[in-house]
């Protein structure tokens, strides 16, 4: 059986929106770590900054890997994996806001015979 047989979306489309919530949770997590370390909490920090680094890796991959096919430049790239939470806030946003370049979308309506 095919994968997303029923689905109208683009592996493109379906790649930005789980980008989109990965940006989220990463900005999450980056203020949960910051919970602890200025919380003094040894253990919780340790713990928790485990979770976020593969958070983090998770996140700089597919920026890394979607930035062609979404048309980004480089700078923005890197700006979103350094940038600390801002850099998750950014690319979240402008997912949000642009989502998928116009050329990268499937067509889904079909188009209508012109009657005279």
């Amino acid at each position: 059986m095919v994968d997303f047989a029923d689905d109208t979306s683009t592996e493109l489309e379906r790649k930005a929106e789980a980008l989109k919530w990965v940006a989220l949770v990463e900005g999450v997590s980056y203020f949960g770590l910051a919970a602890f370390w200025l919380g003094g909490n040894k253990v919780g920090t340790v713990v928790f900054g485990s979770v976020h680094g593969w958070i983090f890796l998770a996140f700089a991959a597919m920026v890394l890997m979607i930035r062609r096919d979404m048309e980004w430049s480089w700078p923005f790239a890197i700006v979103g994996i350094l940038a600390g939470p801002l850099g998750p806030a950014l690319v979240y946003e402008r997912i949000r806001r642009r989502g998928v370049p116009e050329h990268a979308r499937r067509r889904t309506a079909t188009p209508r015979a012109r009657t005279a």
